[in-house]
């Protein structure tokens, strides 16, 4: 099987043939904060963010400006998604509420997205203004 089977497999038949582009499958993708807790220490870490205390300040700045525009525009794709969703409702026919779930599913990974990047941002000014808490939690985690 090709990846591109694998992408067309996924999809849902249209209801119609109204030309609206095929909704994916309900299918959870590999979540923001899973990515995260791989990438700076063990995945199974009760601390928040323990892996951005090995960051020196600086980097926890530009971590922390990044990931709060990140926030920002999940902020911003929720609003332009409520509107869309909003204008959905008043429509008829399968196709719209097709669309309607595809809406909701692709809001819920929004929400949580913006939830994650502002919680990635809030722990790094943290680490940041608090160096005494990095150092330590930065001497707990096991060396790489």
């Amino acid at each position: 099987m090709t990846s591109k089977d694998r992408d067309t497999q996924d999809l849902l038949p249209p209801d119609d043939a109204d030309g609206l582009p095929l909704l994916p499958r309900e299918a959870p993708p590999p979540s923001l904060d899973d990515a995260l807790h791989l990438l700076q220490a063990d995945p199974g870490h009760s601390l928040a963010d323990p892996g951005l205390a090995r960051l020196p300040p600086a980097g926890l700045d530009r971590l922390f400006l990044a990931a709060r525009r990140q926030a920002e525009r999940n902020h911003d794709g929720i609003l332009l998604l409520l509107d869309l969703l909003h204008l959905a409702q008043r429509a008829e026919g399968a196709s719209h509420r097709r669309l309607l779930t595809g809406v909701v599913r692709q809001l819920r990974h929004h929400v949580e997205d913006q939830q994650r990047w502002q919680a990635l941002a809030d722990n790094a000014a943290y680490y940041r203004d608090n160096p005494q808490v990095a150092e330590r939690v930065a001497a707990r985690l096991p060396l790489r």
